[in-house]
């Protein structure tokens, strides 16, 4: 039978990973978990607050991606419980921890337009920072799952780039 602080170590450390650099990944998750969660608000924002002629196509675009970006929150705090740890589901530590702005007073569309392809970006580049260390760690399972959002979020780039052309 096992001791208290043996079970500790074995559901901290069960994928039997290097637990130093998945405590990195743990804190490089949560901290893609609050970006998720501010863009997709921004992005919210912009599917009730865009005005114009192109109102019916962005309108109906930004509901697509933010249900989009609403299933990949889901499946990334799903990841973090999987490799042991917890995800963080507070605003204020969302507000802390993302490196997007909230984003107000924004129904121009073109605006709200550069504002997704910006926001996509940055979630892109984090995403390829955070399944490096994953492979450094080898999760190849996270980095999998990061990879697969990789496709999703450059093709909705470029199709809102194309958008705005």
């Amino acid at each position: 039978m096992a001791t208290a602080t043996n079970q500790k170590a074995t559901l901290s450390n069960h994928l039997n990973l290097d637990e130093k650099v998945m405590k990195k990944l743990n804190g490089q998750l949560n901290d893609l978990l609050a970006d998720y969660h501010v863009f997709y608000q921004n992005v919210r924002g912009f599917h009730w607050n865009v005005r114009g002629n192109d109102f019916f196509v962005l309108h109906e675009k930004f509901e697509e991606l933010y249900t989009q970006l609403y299933k990949f929150i889901d499946e990334l705090a799903e990841r973090i419980l999987m490799i042991g740890y917890r995800p963080t589901h507070v605003y204020s530590d969302y507000l802390k921890n993302t490196i997007h702005k909230e984003i107000t007073d924004v129904k121009d569309g073109d605006e709200c337009v550069n504002h997704v392809i910006n926001g996509l970006g940055v979630l892109v580049s984090s995403h390829r920072k955070t399944a490096e260390t994953a492979e450094e760690a080898g999760d190849i399972a996270t980095a999998d799952l990061l990879t697969k959002f990789v496709g999703d979020l450059e093709k909705r780039m470029w199709m809102f780039t194309m958008y705005r052309k």
